[in-house]
């Protein structure tokens, strides 16, 4: 029988979190007190994700009530026990071999253990993930039999001010949407956010633009010189065709790379070194990083559309066009209000960063990322 699960930690979360709202927390740090829209950036999108959070246990807490209680309903109006109805009602096929491999394949990543290693373990988690789809199901047909729904508070609405002036884009020059997007040359996600972007870009030419933010964190040092190298293909003129080089050869990519890549494209060797020598251009690096740790940012890639966090979930592309036609279609000004004093929405929820495509971190390699164990 499906019974109604007791989840001590979510209701903890759901009921004592409501009486102290984030925008109601404070802190002192040495004589300056941070409140509300003061709490830096990366706090308030910590936040932020932590209320969603929240939400998403009330949410689920109140749903599978309401189906505990609906299924008690429907047995008694067919004189059946509950144990029978729910039996019946939430029914799913046994998984076979093929759905087996389709959930390995989409979940390889966070799995990193040979097929035939796991696939006693995906049983369970196939037939799990298809009874969650039938309680969906079910509750849909449920809000239309009875007008169900869930009046869940809002959490803060967000936008931050993202610098782009003075780091290489690409796009309408008076464009209305900007996407913002930090990220690593060896991270393999970061050249897939990139090729998806490029692709959204070319449908909105005339209204769009992407601005590229160095937030090099791959551990070997590799990625730091090659972002330090396109600052200096910049100069030249060249970023952008420094940048799909550097993503076309990801795999290859070594201490030697930087030089390499300016060979192929023809750059000026002595003025490439002597930008590399070049403090400023450390400074410049070391600029972008601060600014994405500050905004929050500890994966890449990383992206703000008009200042809004914008996290893919399933499906990048899709949901890059909603935002872009939503942005589109909202008076709200471009980049106008401070990070510490902003407010607004994301437009996306914010379960997991990434997740949508993944996010590379620090200890992140690039055959890592790209190894599927067979």
């Amino acid at each position: 029988m499906y019974k109604l699960k007791r989840l001590t930690t979510s209701l903890f979360l759901a009921f004592s979190f409501s009486l102290v709202q984030a925008a109601d927390l404070s802190y002192q740090y040495g004589d300056k007190t941070y409140a509300g829209k003061e709490l830096p950036a990366a706090v308030r999108i910590q936040l932020n994700e932590l209320e969603t959070k929240v939400n998403q246990q009330r949410q689920e807490i109140i749903d599978q009530y309401i189906l505990d209680a609906w299924l008690r309903d429907k047995a008694k109006e067919e004189g059946k026990t509950p144990e029978e109805y729910a039996a019946k009602a939430l029914e799913v096929k046994e998984p076979d071999e093929q759905a087996l491999r389709k959930f390995y394949d989409a979940n390889w990543e966070r799995i990193q253990k040979p097929y035939k290693e796991v696939k006693e373990e995906l049983v369970g988690a196939v037939w799990a993930e298809r009874q969650q789809e039938k309680m969906k199901e079910v509750l849909q047909q449920i809000a239309k039999e009875k007008n169900y729904k869930v009046n869940l508070p809002e959490p803060e609405a967000l936008v931050f001010e993202v610098k782009t002036e003075g780091y290489p884009s690409k796009g309408s020059t008076n464009a209305t949407v900007t996407l913002a997007e930090f990220a690593d040359f060896q991270c393999p996600h970061c050249k897939e956010g990139s090729e998806i972007a490029d692709k959204v870009l070319a449908k909105y030419s005339d209204k769009m633009r992407i601005v590229y933010r160095h937030m090099p964190i791959n551990p070997s040092g590799i990625s730091r010189k090659v972002a330090a190298a396109s600052i200096c293909a910049e100069q030249q003129g060249k970023f952008w065709e420094y940048h799909d080089l550097a993503f076309k050869n990801q795999d290859k990519l070594d201490d030697n790379s930087p030089l390499k890549l300016a060979t192929e494209l023809k750059l000026n060797e002595a003025k490439m070194k002597t930008c590399l020598d070049d403090p400023k251009t450390k400074e410049a690096l070391g600029a972008s990083e601060a600014e994405a740790r500050n905004l929050g940012v500890n994966g890449t890639p990383a992206f703000f559309l008009n200042g809004k966090p914008f996290r893919p979930q399933l499906d990048m592309e899709k949901e890059l066009i909603a935002a872009v036609e939503s942005a589109l279609n909202s008076t709200t000004p471009l980049n106008t209000t401070p990070a510490t004093t902003s407010t607004s929405s994301a437009t996306t929820p914010t379960t997991t960063p990434g997740t949508g495509i993944g996010t590379c971190n620090s200890g992140t390699t690039t055959s890592d990322a790209n190894c599927k164990p067979e």
